[in-house]
């Protein structure tokens, strides 16, 4: 097979590909450009599906604006190998205000009838210059050909998808002492949600010779995304040459940032008191460290990983914390720690430096121990001991031992992860820890990866476990793509939307009493309606409805959960998770972290879904039917797909049901396990408008709206059947009594049917009817002569039982019934 046959095949699967995956699409696939400079305003264009109508971007971050938002007349059509789809386009301006800071700010569009997933788009402090290299031109491949630039400056660059490597060069004219500093943005400027190692680009800086003064694939500050910076030893041209790691035809874009900015690699101590102002060491910049001082905000509660902005193009990451700064006494072997809480930090000097800190803990008392390192941008793999020491003061047994662990244990939910999903936190070491008894301890930290240097930061944050309350949308579907159909907050004017928020449980407190959602930020005629939320639920369903009057109207929000019993103090955080850059087999690459929401008030969706109160329980082990009716607003005709929503899996859910035009009610029917809990759980119902050239699978590009919540109420049975196990023979005709426990008192009588009985094998008519005072349930079977023999196993009773104006189905017992040879007569 030759050559050209085999490219013809390949792109057959991925165009094949592309429709099986139809259902992975999203509202954004590509923003571009990717980055502008604060204090311009830049053209951007906004590409993807189900686009139409924009009205607003809503940022989380202040800083820019967008403006003269319009739909494109033309859009360049594109098609993804996992199911993405450009054929929609928004074009806009964005205002970037002249203190804006560097860095990435995502956002979501509003459109008159939907909330889009999460797009983003990057901020750099340098004057922004394009690459204006077309594809696969490679016009500035070499030394001879590098684009000249001067001064500190971003350019937009692009790598492209030839059949040999495009290498991009720039030259600066440097001065001797001078420093020259470059660093990538590629897979944090990547708005992919898949993509693979055309997104590890390399960095090298050369002199007139060609000879390397620098160079840089990955680090512990970016990962990926390289960064080189050298000091001049002689006047001349340098050259920085951007490339991929390894070649792939795919196109790439990214920025990169040149001049002679400082790049240091560490910040020490790389957290402070909140309220204080700390001086801070600037570490590893080729021109010697520097020092800084960070003004704190105060704060009210939990520590904050905040960012710190020098003269560099990439914020560093820096603790904020409520308690008090302790540095590693370099003079000693041991550091004293005379209270908690506290916060350590210290330096891992060489790759087998071991820091270690004394500190004395009474039986029982239990600590909140976290490490800062990796997370924070620091080289070392921290991995620490705590060692009991004896009464002579010498080290005892090793108590606890601890290396890497799950991000849950780092408060990050939501979205699930393939192998911590790229997030260096994973590799720090958190835990609770409890005295076994009264004494002094040891606490020992080391790096198990070797890298400790002279920028080997960590900050060890110790302090009683905190009450919290976690909030986060969850986006848990294939690939873990975000999915607005289940985490989105587009809410229609004059209806109803219902999305089940995690409660996920962390290394905290966890609140030991009931309490109310409270929602801050929301647009003006929008509110949250939620029941009070019990201390032990995992997921709770959190409605928001917006008034007739409501404008079209995009805010940020957060919410808090306020405690019944107000002396309790209570911390409440908020969560969303959005990885980008999946791939098959590994890790997403980077991923979009928010601490707040957004909620959009849409236009009047075309239909209502109403449901009532169920009158009468489910009980276990039976079935309630649910009526659902669909009122249709104007000359809307089209098919609505009704489903439940979250209920716990011993509650069994039918899948969605399509009501088509003409039909305005359908019935959802409910099963309860003999495990369902004997609890009132809230149930509302989701509607979801359908199209054929969409798949409803994320949500994009459908019409949402749910039912008012309602309470479902799950009780014991009304009643109980049991049976011995019972033989019939060929061509008898016998009795098959079922002992009845009554249960629950119910008015009227119930039906009963016996259900898996063998082939050949029947109930001869009537079925028994049974009421509240019944002892016993006969059927009177039959066999035929082709009844199977042998053993039947698994028979049960449906039973019928009125209740009110409705019927309760309930299923019970397990018979067993032999199927014997005929008697033989003599």
């Amino acid at each position: 097979m030759n050559i050209k046959v085999i490219k013809i095949l390949i792109l057959l699967l991925l165009i094949s590909g592309s429709s099986l995956d139809a259902g992975m699409v999203k509202n954004i696939e590509a923003v571009r450009p990717r980055i502008g400079q604060s204090g311009t305003t830049v053209d951007v264009s906004i590409q993807g599906i189900s686009l139409a109508d924009p009205r607003q971007v809503i940022f989380f971050h202040p800083g820019i604006k967008a403006i003269d938002i319009q739909p494109a007349e033309s859009v360049p059509r594109k098609g993804f190998a996992h199911g993405g789809t450009i054929n929609e386009e928004v074009r806009c301006r964005f205002e970037i205000a002249p203190d804006c800071l560097p860095g990435e700010y995502p956002f979501r569009l509003l459109t008159g009838t939907e909330l889009t997933c999460i797009g983003t788009f990057h901020v750099s402090p340098f004057p922004v210059i394009d690459e204006n290299e077309a594809n696969n031109a490679y016009s500035n491949d070499n030394q001879k050909t590098a684009l000249e630039v001067k001064g500190n400056v971003t350019v937009r660059g692009q790598l492209g998808n030839g059949s040999r490597t495009d290498l991009d060069f720039y030259r600066i004219d440097g001065k001797a002492g001078q420093r020259i500093s470059a660093e990538v943005d590629s897979a944090r400027l990547s708005d992919r949600h898949y993509g693979d190692s055309e997104f590890d680009l390399a960095l090298r800086i050369l002199d007139a010779n060609g000879r390397v003064l620098a160079a840089n694939d990955d680090n512990s500050l970016h990962l990926q995304d390289p960064f080189v910076s050298v000091k001049l030893s002689q006047d001349g041209p340098v050259f920085v040459e951007v490339k991929r790691s390894i070649f792939a035809p795919q196109e790439t874009i990214y920025c990169v940032h040149i001049g002679d900015f400082p790049r240091p690699q560490a910040l020490f101590p790389p957290g402070g008191q909140s309220g204080t102002v700390q001086t801070i060491h600037l570490i590893g910049d080729p021109l010697g460290n520097s020092e800084d001082s960070i003004t704190l905000n105060s704060l009210d509660s939990a520590s904050k990983t905040i960012n710190y902005y020098g003269e560099f193009p990439s914020p560093m990451k820096f603790r904020n914390s409520p308690f008090p700064n302790l540095l590693e006494d370099n003079n000693s072997m041991v550091t004293q720690v005379e209270s908690f809480p506290i916060a350590l930090n210290g330096i891992v000097e060489t790759p087998s430096d071991a820091d270690s800190y004394a500190f004395s803990a009474i039986k029982g008392q239990r600590l909140h121990i976290r490490v800062f390192a990796a997370s924070i941008g620091s080289p070392i793999d921290a991995s620490i001991k705590i060692i009991a020491l004896d009464e002579n003061g010498n080290p005892d047994k090793i108590e606890m031992e601890l290396d890497d662990s799950p991000l849950q244990d780092h408060d990050i939910f939501g979205t699930s992860f393939r192998g911590g999903g790229g997030l260096q936190e994973a590799i720090d070491p958190s835990l609770i820890w409890e005295a076994k008894h009264d004494g002094k301890y040891i606490l020992e930290i080391r790096d198990s990866s070797g890298a400790g240097g002279p920028t080997g930061v960590y900050r060890i944050e110790i302090e009683p476990p905190r009450t919290v309350v976690q909030n986060s949308l969850a986006s848990a579907t294939f690939d873990w793509t975000e999915s607005t159909r289940v985490s989105g907050l587009a809410v229609p004017r004059g209806n109803r939307w219902t999305v089940d928020f995690s409660l996920p449980n962390g290394q905290w407190n966890s609140i030991p009493g009931d309490y109310d959602l409270i929602a801050y930020g929301l647009p003006k005629g929008v509110r949250l309606i939620s029941s009070r939320v019990p201390a032990k639920a995992t997921k709770w369903p959190v409605q928001f409805e917006a008034d007739e009057s409501a404008k079209v109207n995009g805010a940020v929000i957060t919410l808090e959960a306020r405690p019944v019993d107000e002396s309790q103090v209570v911390e409440t955080r908020c969560q969303q998770n959005v990885p980008f850059i999946n791939h098959s087999g590994g890790n997403a690459w980077r991923t979009v972290r928010t601490n707040q929401y957004i909620i959009g008030v849409t236009e009047p969706a075309p239909y209502t879904i109403e449901v009532d109160q169920p009158s009468v329980p489910i009980v276990r082990g039976g079935e309630l039917s649910i009526p659902v009716r669909i009122i249709r607003h104007g000359d809307f005709t089209g098919t609505v797909s009704i489903r439940c929503g979250d209920l716990p899996r011993s509650i069994s859910v039918p899948p969605p049901i399509l009501v088509p035009a003409g039909q305005n009610e359908c019935v959802l029917q409910l099963a309860a396990q003999s495990s369902a809990p004997l609890d009132s759980l809230p149930l509302y119902i989701i509607g979801s408008t359908v199209r054929d050239d969409i798949d409803d699978f994320l949500g994009s590009g459908h019409i949402r709206v749910s039912s008012k919540i309602v309470s479902l109420q799950v009780a014991q049975p009304y009643l109980e059947l049991i049976a011995q196990p019972e033989s019939i023979r060929r061509g008898e005709n016998k009795p098959f009594v079922w002992t009845v426990r009554q249960l629950t008192p119910f008015e009227g009588n119930a039906e009963i049917t016996l259900l898996g009985l063998p082939k050949g094998v029947t109930v001869i008519q009537p079925t028994p009817v049974i009421s509240k005072d019944s002892a016993e349930a006969t059927f009177q079977l039959v066999a035929t002569e082709e009844a199977l023999l042998g053993q039947a196993e698994g028979l049960i009773c449906e039973v019928k039982i009125p209740v009110g104006q409705q019927e309760i189905v309930q299923r019970t017992g397990k018979g067993i019934l032999r199927i014997d040879p005929a008697k033989v007569t003599p």
